[in-house]
């Protein structure tokens, strides 16, 4: 089964998608691709690079765009910018990320606004409804999924980024990420390698991880109607 094949079943009963790191909106047209129809919700926190999300999105009107970070708490952060913009992230990068991505250097900072899923899940009417939530927050997923609260329990579908070794100073290991989600009652329903890997050494560097969530994320519970 391919990644789009995947995507398809796992997305036939999901009503919204929140697209957390959105960078300019390669997975929200993904998931149209997939054949999701329903409302994405896609946060980015770089100002110039929300421009380019934006216009994106300007001729889909369930597509909605928010030029914030998705984080712990509502407030603002410190983003550590990269020249492509795919590796900037609250946190720096190591000198692993540098060797493997030389182009992408570090292009300064800026202060971002920054949402709790917790206070935006009535504000963007996920009550009731079945969300498939993804994060490639760039070492912020845990960071996110804590700030959570009693919402992440509502979530039908979880997707993360997961990276199997230092990536950025200061994020969390792997182990902590999983060890978090088992502990909440999720369970996993696959692991896909979504970047080539270290070409010196052979080592993998992320995956994207999708979990199920307890009671399968239903406000009812198991078998709503």
């Amino acid at each position: 089964m391919t990644s789009q094949e995947r995507r398809r079943l796992l997305l036939q009963d999901i009503d919204v998608v929140i697209d957390g790191g959105a960078n300019g909106g390669q997975y929200a047209k993904w998931m149209r691709a997939c054949g999701f129809r329903g409302e994405i919700f896609s946060f980015e926190p770089a100002s110039e690079t929300f421009g380019v999300l934006s216009e994106a999105a300007r001729s889909d009107d369930r597509w909605h765009c928010h030029n914030a970070a998705l984080g712990p708490e509502d407030g603002e952060a410190r983003l550590h910018l990269t020249r492509t913009s795919l590796g900037s992230s609250l946190f720096r990068r190591t000198e692993l990320h540098s060797r493997v991505w030389p182009r992408d250097v570090e292009a300064g900072t800026e202060l971002v606004p920054m949402r709790s899923l917790r206070s935006l899940w009535h504000e963007l009417g996920c009550d009731g409804r079945r969300v498939y939530l993804k994060l490639d927050v760039e070492g912020a997923e845990l960071s996110v999924l804590e700030g959570s609260g009693p919402v992440l329990d509502r979530i039908a579908l979880l997707e993360l980024e997961l990276s199997l070794v230092d990536m950025h100073h200061g994020a969390p290991a792997f182990h902590e990420v999983i060890n978090f989600l088992s502990g909440r009652g999720f369970s996993p329903v696959a692991l896909e390698q979504n970047h080539n890997g270290d070409d010196t050494t052979g080592q993998m560097l992320m995956l994207d991880g999708i979990f199920r969530a307890p009671g399968a994320g239903s406000e009812d519970g198991p078998g709503r109607q």
